[in-house]
C-alpha cells in the first residue's frame, strides 16, 4: 500500500515539517489466539511514523505512547488515552468500546534521528499486549471478535524539533509544534478465547560439589522437572537437548544447551567442547520412541541426567570436561528447552498403547486448544569446584 501525504494543506513554517502516523496490523498465527488465560505477549502490529525531515532530529509526543526497549509500545496505555480505539467486529464506525480511563502524568515521546537520505523515512514502533491483563478481562467477552485501530482524533499527537525542546511537553508553545497527520491505516481483528491455561513445568538444577577433570569420577548434571498439575500428563521431549542418549547426538550440540555456566570470580563464560552433526536426512523417526515421552504430575517429578566425562581422545565430544580449568569455582544456572509443543493429559501407558499407527492417531492433538507447555526455570545458582 502506497501512503502519500497531501503536503499542501499542512505545511508548517519550515516547509518540510509534515509527519504522518498510521497503524499497520499483523495477523495472528493459528496457534497464537488471543487467549485470556495464557500469559503471553502478542504483537498486534506497528505504529508507522513517516517524516520527510532529513537534517534535524524530531521528537514525537503521543498520549499513551509508552516505548519500552527495542522500540515497542504497550497497547493498553494507548487505548486508555484514546490514541487507539476498540470496536466490535462489523461495526467499525459505531459502538466504540470504552476502557477504564487512564490519566498519564506525562506524554510519551519518541526520538526520530536525522538522516542523510533525501526521501520520506518510516520508523516502526511495535505494538504489544499481554493478553491476560486484568483490563482485557473487564472489557472482552470470549467468543466475540473485536477490532483495534488508530483513532481518528482522540489522543493528542504532535511533534517538535528535538533541538528546540526547552520546555516540558505540556508547556511547549504552539508555534513550535509540528502537525501530525493521521492516515487511515488498518484495523486489527482478533477473536477472544478463554481456553484453560496449560500446566506449568518448573526446572531446577542439581550439581556435585566437585568436578574432577582427570580420572574416572563422573560429574553428572541433573535437571529436575516438577509441575503444578495434580492430573498426570505426558509430553514429548524429542528433538530437544533432553532426548540425547549418546556422546554424539543430533539433538545436543553443546552442554550450554543444558546449563549456563561461568567462572564465579571472573564472570567468564565456559566454552565447552562441542560437536555439530550434519545429516543427509532427518535422523528422527516418523513418530518419537516411547522413551522420548515423559509422564509427570505434582506427585511424580522427572529427572534428566547428563554425565560429563574426561576428554580421552582427539575428538571434542559434547560431554567432555574440556572448557573447565583446574582450581576454579564455577556458577551454573539451569538451561534446557523453554517449552514443549506436544503434550496431553493422561498416563503414558494409555497414551502410547497399541501400534505406531494407533499412537500417531492418538497424538494428533489440537494444540490450539491445549496451548504450549512452557518451562519456568528456577533461578537458583549452583556452584562447583574443579579438581585436577
Amino acid at each position: 500500500m502506497n501512503h502519500q501525504l497531501n503536503m499542501t494543506d499542512e505545511i508548517g513554517q519550515g516547509g518540510s515539517n509534515i509527519i504522518s502516523l498510521r497503524f499497520e496490523t499483523e495477523e495472528l498465527d493459528t496457534s497464537e489466539k488471543f487467549q485470556l488465560n495464557r500469559k503471553q505477549r502478542r504483537s498486534l502490529g506497528h505504529l508507522i511514523v513517516t517524516t520527510p525531515e532529513t537534517e534535524r532530529p524530531i521528537t514525537l509526543f503521543c498520549n499513551g505512547l509508552t516505548v519500552i526497549g527495542r522500540e515497542r509500545n504497550t497497547v493498553l496505555q494507548a487505548l486508555r488515552s484514546g490514541l487507539f480505539e476498540l470496536v466490535h467486529s462489523g461495526k467499525e464506525d459505531t459502538g466504540v468500546i470504552t476502557l477504564p480511563s487512564f490519566a498519564s502524568s506525562r506524554k510519551g515521546q519518541y526520538n526520530i534521528l536525522s538522516t542523510s537520505f533525501p526521501q520520506y523515512r518510516e520508523v516502526s514502533i511495535s505494538v504489544l499486549t499481554e493478553t491476560t491483563h486484568v483490563v482485557w478481562r473487564e472489557v472482552l467477552q470470549p467468543g466475540h471478535t473485536y477490532g483495534l485501530r488508530l483513532s481518528g482524533k482522540a489522543g493528542e499527537v504532535f511533534a517538535c524539533y528535538t533541538d528546540e525542546l526547552d520546555n516540558p511537553p505540556d508547556e511547549i508553545p504552539s508555534k513550535k509544534k509540528l502537525p501530525v497527520h493521521r492516515e487511515g491505516g488498518d484495523t486489527y481483528y482478533f477473536t477472544v478465547h478463554d481456553d484453560p491455561a496449560p500446566p506449568k513445568l518448573f526446572a531446577r538444577l542439581e550439581l556435585p560439589r566437585k568436578a574432577y577433570l582427570n580420572g574416572p569420577t563422573p560429574f553428572t548434571l541433573i535437571t529436575e522437572y516438577t509441575t503444578d498439575s495434580v492430573e498426570p500428563f505426558v509430553f514429548d521431549k524429542s528433538r530437544s537437548p533432553l532426548s540425547v542418549t549418546k556422546f554424539c547426538s543430533g539433538d545436543l550440540h553443546c552442554i550450554d544447551q543444558l546449563i549456563d555456566c561461568q567462572d564465579d570470580e571472573t564472570g567468564e563464560k565456559v566454552k565447552w567442547g562441542c560437536v555439530f552433526v550434519c545429516w543427509d536426512g532427518d535422523p528422527h523417526p516418523e513418530f518419537p520412541y516411547d522413551d522420548d515421552f515423559v509422564e509427570i504430575s505434582a506427585e511424580k517429578p522427572w529427572r534428566f541426567d547428563c554425565t560429563l566425562e574426561e576428554l580421552g581422545n582427539e575428538k571434542e565430544y559434547v560431554r567432555s570436561m574440556e572448557g573447565l580449568k583446574a582450581g576454579r569455582t564455577y556458577k551454573a544456572l539451569v538451561g534446557g528447552p523453554s517449552g514443549f509443543t506436544r503434550w496431553q493429559y493422561g498416563k503414558k501407558e494409555d497414551l502410547l498403547a497399541g501400534t505406531r499407527g494407533e499412537k500417531m492417531k492418538r497424538w494428533e492433538v489440537d494444540m490450539e486448544k491445549l496451548g504450549r507447555l512452557d518451562v519456568e526455570r528456577i533461578k537458583k545458582d549452583s556452584y562447583f569446584e574443579t579438581v585436577a
